[in-house]
């Protein structure tokens, strides 16, 4: 059986962290996303070939998947054209010659549950997962878990209502129409359409529910409820290898890699992973959830709290940083501080395509890209976004997104 895997699209709503590359490479708990997708659907049994559609960044997606694995069972195909899901799909199906049952997989979504154990079936179907508010998906009209239609943001959905998780299992049937899909109202061709079609020539397409938790890492704040979930998930595979100096607390699951160093006078209380060429302290505290990447440097008296600290980015001296997430190369001057709660007590919003969003989260410091560099002294408000390659003056307070 092949396998799809959708990885063409720009990730506009993860801006910053996406104005220098896609969605789909970024880490979650120290692996990316797609690489996640993909090392799990190479442990199910029955799937002999991964077909990956790329189009935004593709070369570093194919640089990436070149790195990773030696095996030729993973097909690259590009879509010169963002024309719809249903296209990227119709587009793999005539690369790789499918002529068999497939699955389907969004580029960007992660479960808790393992494929292996999800893609046991061999008829169709779509997992559905549990969601706080089911009206920003598409949610699936069922009885007795057969499907009857998807509504795509409907205004209400019932209570214990499952959403499309972008996990499809589709028949042999489905290859003829996904090659003669018209385009929909909204001028694509639309995956969600041959399943209505599957469902016409009275096809059952089963619902199946995963377990939760479920991840659509599509908005900056989903990063952070991922990197926490695999963080706890994975603490057993954690490991102490890196350099550790005296006088160093490691409180739980603490994973520091071979190269990483730890300087005196660090407390640090998992789980907190600590990547390849990562320098941390002296005299820092570290606390869970964190993840901080590769050849990350947080220096004396830092306080780090639930944050994502992407690769080669600098937080010197005397800076806080909490329920965060940090791009690569940017640079913290000293006592830069990221608030990350409101004064009433209220779950932080953030603007993702010119819409207010409530994050779900009562805690959110700065969503920041790639080359920012702060001044001394700079206080940043919670749920701010600011833009990749920005500057900011010492002593600045930043209250709106810089774009």
């Amino acid at each position: 059986m092949k396998a799809i895997v959708l990885a063409a699209g720009a990730g506009t709503r993860l801006f910053p962290l996406t104005s220098h590359r896609p969605k789909h490479l970024v880490e979650i708990a120290g692996r990316p996303i797609l690489k996640r997708i993909l090392d799990d659907l190479k442990e199910v049994d029955n799937i002999d070939q991964i077909i990956v559609v790329v189009h935004h960044f593709a070369q570093q997606i194919i640089d990436s998947i070149q790195s990773w694995y030696s095996d030729d069972n993973i097909v690259i195909v590009r879509q010169d054209q963002i024309k719809g899901t249903g296209d990227a799909v119709d587009g793999a199906l005539q690369e790789a010659n499918v002529s068999e049952p497939f699955v389907v997989i969004n580029g960007d979504v992660l479960f808790s549950q393992s494929l292996k154990d999800l893609l046991t079936l061999n008829d169709p179907m779509v997992v559905g997962a549990e969601v706080e508010d089911p009206t920003m998906f598409g949610v699936l009209d069922h009885t007795d878990q057969i499907l009857n239609s998807i509504k795509e943001k409907p205004e209400t959905a019932p209570e214990g209502a499952l959403i499309n998780a972008g996990l499809y299992l589709f028949p042999i049937e489905a290859i003829d129409l996904f090659k003669n899909l018209g385009y929909s109202e909204r001028g694509e061709r639309e995956m969600t359409d041959v399943l209505d079609q599957l469902i016409d020539m009275n096809i059952p397409i089963k619902v199946q529910p995963t377990i939760q938790p479920w991840f659509d890492v599509g908005n900056p704040w989903q990063i952070l409820d991922a990197t926490e979930h695999f963080l706890d998930k994975e603490q057993g595979e954690f490991t102490q290898q890196g350099t550790i100096e005296s006088n160093v607390t490691l409180h739980g699951n603490v994973h520091v890699a071979a190269t990483a160093r730890i300087r005196s006078g660090v407390y640090i209380e998992g789980p907190v992973y600590i990547d390849e060429g990562a320098d941390i302290g002296p005299n820092c505290y570290i606390r869970g959830k964190t993840y901080l990447g590769r050849n990350t440097r947080v220096g004396n008296a830092c306080e780090i709290k639930n944050s994502v600290i992407y690769d080669n980015t600098h937080a010197a001296h005397l800076s806080y940083v909490g329920d965060s997430v940090i791009g690569r190369r940017s640079n913290l001057g000293a006592g830069t501080l990221t608030a990350n709660l409101r004064h009433d007590g209220d779950n932080v919003k953030v603007t993702i395509k010119g819409t207010r969003r409530d994050t779900g989260r009562r805690k959110l410091g700065v969503i920041m890209g790639d080359g920012v560099k702060t001044g001394i002294g700079v206080n940043i408000l919670p749920g701010v976004k600011i833009a990749s390659n920005t500057w900011l003056n010492a002593g600045d307070t930043i209250l709106r997104d810089i774009d």
